[in-house]
């Protein structure tokens, strides 16, 4: 299973265009600010399955959830922004959210910063902002997390 993971768009829909059609995904996390990127993207390719989150960016939106925990392949992802859990200074309470779910693995954004570690045999992945030319790829094979950070040339 491939898995692209974009966060931090910003209207850079002529890169998100590229970036989906070269990586060829199976399902896109998208992880706010902009989600009506994500939303614009889901009717452009609908044979790929979207999870979207709003950021804090997104106040206007009311289609998307600020959170979503998803099962894939049987692998539990929370999917948030990060901007409620104070990211940008520390990640505790990110942690704390992501134990008390009993996830697998966290995909976020909001610091535009990449950012991997594992805790406690939860993943934290951050891809960085794709308006600074960064995304990233989560594959899943037999209930084994990889992630890739990815930068567009």
């Amino acid at each position: 299973m491939k898995i692209l993971i974009i966060t931090d768009s910003h209207g850079n829909m002529g890169k998100i265009y590229d970036i989906i059609t070269q990586e060829n995904p199976n399902i896109i996390i998208w992880t706010g600010d902009h989600s009506w990127d994500g939303e614009e993207c889901s009717f452009a390719f609908p044979n790929i399955k979207f999870y979207i989150v709003r950021g804090n960016c997104d106040v206007f939106d009311r289609n998307f959830n600020d959170n979503e925990i998803v099962d894939i392949d049987g692998v539990r992802i929370l999917i948030t922004h990060g901007h409620l859990y104070n990211v940008k200074k520390e990640m505790h309470t990110l942690e704390t959210i992501a134990e008390k779910y009993k996830v697998d693995a966290v995909c976020f954004g909001h610091t535009h910063i990449p950012y991997y570690k594992e805790k406690n045999g939860i993943k934290y992945f951050n891809p960085g902002a794709l308006k600074d030319n960064r995304y990233g790829v989560l594959t899943i094979k037999n209930k084994e997390l990889t992630f890739n950070y990815k930068d567009i040339k």
